[in-house]
């Protein structure tokens, strides 16, 4: 998982690095899915604030993510899938820190951000992989400074398939 910043503040530019997450997905249907899912995320997202002074660092955020996708098997060959998804998530801010520091920076973001997200995956026997793209759709910073700063990332997960899932 990586997550940036699309429309910062003013004199602060901030670029996504690698996180992780740690969840299970469960999906009702056979061609047609429904895909909720529940997610718990530590991504790391790097800032450089310009002004008087540069200032470099990174923020730690600790999210649980909960997500309801809409899944198609594009094809269907019994030991191999490949599917699209897409559909909406909600991430609760649990805390964002500085990195370097630990000092809290949780009261400089909104308590959580809905995502629009979408992407491929494969399942191949008893292995599932998605690759996909969520772009936040509400604001991520608390406050007035920068209204249309949104969230935006990147993720890939690899898992295990129960169930009858993996015929």
């Amino acid at each position: 998982t990586t997550l940036s910043v699309k429309n910062p503040p003013s004199g602060v530019t901030y670029d996504g690095k690698v996180g992780m997450s740690l969840g299970a997905d469960v999906r009702f249907g056979e061609r047609f899915q429904i895909q909720p899912g529940i997610h718990y995320i530590n991504s790391v997202t790097a800032f450089e604030a310009t002004g008087s002074e540069v200032e470099t660092g990174e923020v730690v955020h600790k999210s649980l993510k909960i997500k309801a996708l809409a899944a198609f098997n594009l094809i269907d060959k019994g030991q191999f899938k490949l599917r699209v998804n897409a559909g909406p998530a909600y991430d609760f801010l649990m805390s964002a820190k500085n990195k370097d520091t630990k000092v809290s920076v949780k009261d400089d973001y909104k308590n959580g951000t809905f995502f629009l997200q979408g992407g491929l995956g494969v399942d191949f026997f008893f292995l599932t992989a998605d690759l996909g793209y969520a772009q936040g759709l509400s604001q991520t910073f608390a406050g007035e400074g920068a209204p249309d700063s949104k969230m935006a990332g990147m993720y890939f997960t690899v898992g295990v398939v129960f169930g009858t899932g993996k015929k």
